[in-house]
């Protein structure tokens, strides 16, 4: 009976397998052909077999058309064969797929991208005034070999970002009919956030870095507006945009549109920030916008000094930590200490966005304090490293006359 079973279960699969086959060979009858070819053909047929596509069963009539059981027929017009679609279709192309709820829900891909494109610079550009000069999908993306963005070798991995935006964006005549400066990857890769990107700070994680996408969109790309900058660099820097909405500054900008976090700190270059920020007349500096002897710049130069000396104290705490480090004395409370300490001077430099000289006095003198602890301890661990060394000293010593006097004694005991 189990012989029969397994006869017929073979039997079956036998004659399922001609089946398979051939259905296999009409999905990729288009990539059959087109291998045999030369150029670009063959190469974009090598780029699909390496796209996320290819994997998940998106072949080429799914976006050329055409019928693939055919060779005949295969680009015939009456079966939807469109071959390249035209600049301005791509978009509403690629959403028949990726706007479809029930198709992108299994891979958990959201489905407004498309909603989201019309509503950008580019799709505004390109649906509505038909310039095709501007980006697309395939622009992002790439044509045929699409990968997921999370794969390394993806045009839109967090770390090729900058590098995909800035093919057209460092392109002088391209950006040239817009008016925009083609300098922004450069400014971008000497920024804080670019180094962190390309893991030249130590100790910074890359992949929190923010890239153009993180800053100007995704999909939806446009560059904030005045009223919104403080609100996209808040979701990073949410504590530091708090204290902003408590400042003058914020106020003013509503009324005038300035300063902007971007005004102070640079959009693209934006560097690591310092207590010289507090004086001069550079750009991004208090002095750039207050007169000299003008009651803000006043308090920013008060700022600037009382920063000055705790820092100064900070570093000259972490000096006389490491100093006793050597004792081998346990300084791991001394070292979270020094932590604090430095972590209420960073807390202090957030408040500064809230302009109240009282609020980072205090952060500051909390500082100060638990340095003064700090170097209160140092001090005295110093002084017991010291006055054991002369205790050590002294046995050592009392030792050495011992043994001298016990030679001695010996040596006149062999003259007796």
């Amino acid at each position: 009976m189990g012989k029969l079973i397994l006869k017929r279960v073979l039997l079956f699969f036998g004659l399922l397998l001609p089946v398979i086959a051939f259905a296999e060979e009409t999905e990729i009858s288009c990539v059959i052909c087109h291998s045999g070819l030369s150029g670009e053909i063959v190469a974009a047929v090598d780029q699909w077999k390496r796209s996320i596509h290819k994997s998940v069963g998106v072949s080429c009539p799914d976006c050329h058309g055409g019928n693939p059981d055919s060779m005949e027929n295969a680009m015939d017009k009456k079966a939807g064969f469109r071959g390249r679609p035209k600049i301005e279709d791509i978009p509403a192309l690629c959403a028949s797929c990726h706007a479809d709820v029930q198709k992108m829900r299994q891979y958990n891909i959201r489905v407004d991208q498309y909603a989201e494109y019309k509503s950008s610079v580019h799709g505004t550009l390109l649906l509505k005034k038909g310039d095709t000069n501007v980006a697309t999908c395939v622009s992002c993306h790439g044509k045929h070999e699409i990968r997921k963005k999370g794969d390394p070798l993806s045009t839109v991995y967090y770390a090729n970002v900058p590098e995909t935006c800035g093919k057209c964006h460092s392109d002088k005549q391209k950006m040239k009919p817009y008016g925009i400066p083609t300098d922004q990857l450069d400014d971008y890769k000497k920024s804080y956030h670019g180094q962190i990107l390309y893991g030249k700070i130590k100790g910074k994680n890359p992949a929190l870095a923010p890239n153009c996408a993180d800053c100007h969109g995704i999909h939806g790309a446009t560059p904030p507006g005045v009223e919104e900058v403080v609100n996209v660099c808040g979701n990073c820097h949410s504590k530091t945009a708090g204290y902003y909405r408590e400042s003058p500054h914020y106020l003013a900008m509503q009324e005038i549109g300035v300063p902007r976090c971007v005004d102070c700190h640079s959009n693209h270059n934006i560097q690591f920030p310092s207590v010289e920020m507090f004086t001069g007349k550079g750009e991004g500096r208090c002095g750039a916008c207050h007169e000299e002897g003008s009651l803000p710049l006043e308090t920013a130069k008060e700022m600037k000094e009382l920063f000055g000396k705790v820092i100064i104290s900070v570093e000259e705490g972490e000096r006389e930590v490491k100093e006793i480090r050597s004792s081998g004395r346990n300084i791991d409370e001394l070292l979270l200490d020094i932590d604090e300490a430095r972590g209420m001077v960073t807390e202090a430099i957030t408040v500064t966005h809230t302009l109240d000289p009282v609020k980072v006095k205090k952060l500051l003198d909390d500082s100060v304090k638990r340095l003064d602890e700090i170097s209160y301890v140092a001090k005295e661990v110093r002084k017991d490293i010291k006055i054991r060394h002369i205790a050590f000293l002294g046995i050592i010593t009392l030792i050495l006359i011992i043994v001298i006097l016990l030679l001695l004694k010996l040596r006149s005991l062999k003259y007796l």
